[in-house]
């Protein structure tokens, strides 16, 4: 399995999300970063074959004992570590509340995915797995990175009556988001939709940017009122006009 640089593979990740207003990033790794009122913490590593006789399928990343953690143990700020495939292109994220309970627990903290698994996913799709721990993992490509963020406390929600595979390592299943998952936006987002409503804004017709967004969305956000969609809009032309 093929790998880059560390400084690669974070040029990588900034110019994927580098199209959204609002996103800051600090230097190092692991680093912060900032999508708009978000924070994370992100850990970028390269995926690597785990070497496993009876398995050469899985691959790994590995976490090392470091000071560098105990800033992020002390924060009250999501710490998200990211697999890169860089043959298939494609990023696997473990649990980010589970991982960061296992920071700095040992020398080194293995976390495990399977090569088969990140060559098969496609652009602009979520696929899920399951470790024989248990403990679920996501699967996407690098392009999907901007949807992963705007969906990441739905991703990893559990489903109730999943069967984790016996036989196999990994039990794969494809992550549908639809209005039963995320039935209301906490911000707006999307690059053409705020395109469209930033010359707007800046004439004072907020009114009339929310009736964009509805029309932009259709029935998507069947549980957004008026109201909900006013406050984002409302919160955009203040951003903007801030400036």
């Amino acid at each position: 399995m093929g790998k880059i640089q560390a400084k690669e593979l974070k040029i990588k990740f900034i110019e994927t999300l580098n199209e959204l207003d609002g996103f800051n990033y600090e230097n190092g790794n692991p680093f912060l970063i900032k999508i708009r009122s978000k924070q994370y913490f992100i850990f970028l590593k390269n995926l690597s074959p785990a070497y496993f006789k009876n398995s050469p399928d899985v691959t790994r990343v590995q976490l090392p004992y470091s000071s560098h953690f105990a800033k992020i143990l002390k924060a009250d700020i999501p710490f998200i570590i990211l697999g890169y495939d860089s043959i298939n292109d494609t990023l696997v994220c473990w649990n980010p509340k589970k991982v960061k309970e296992r920071l700095n627990a040992k020398s080194n903290v293995s976390l495990y995915s399977r090569e088969s698994l990140q060559s098969i996913v496609k652009l602009n799709e979520f696929k899920s797995g399951y470790l024989s721990n248990g403990e679920r993992i996501i699967i996407f490509r690098r392009e999907t990175l901007i949807s992963f963020f705007d969906n990441i406390s739905h991703l990893f929600k559990e489903k109730k009556g999943v069967l984790k595979s016996e036989e196999s390592k990994i039990l794969i299943e494809p992550v549908h988001l639809d209005e039963h998952d995320i039935d209301k936006l906490n911000e707006l987002t999307d690059k053409i939709l705020l395109n469209e409503i930033k010359p707007l804004l800046k004439k004072n017709k907020v009114l009339e940017s929310v009736e964009v967004c509805t029309n932009f969305y259709g029935s998507k956000y069947k549980a957004m009122t008026f109201k909900d969609w006013f406050k984002l809009v409302n919160q955009e032309y203040k951003r903007i006009n801030s400036k």
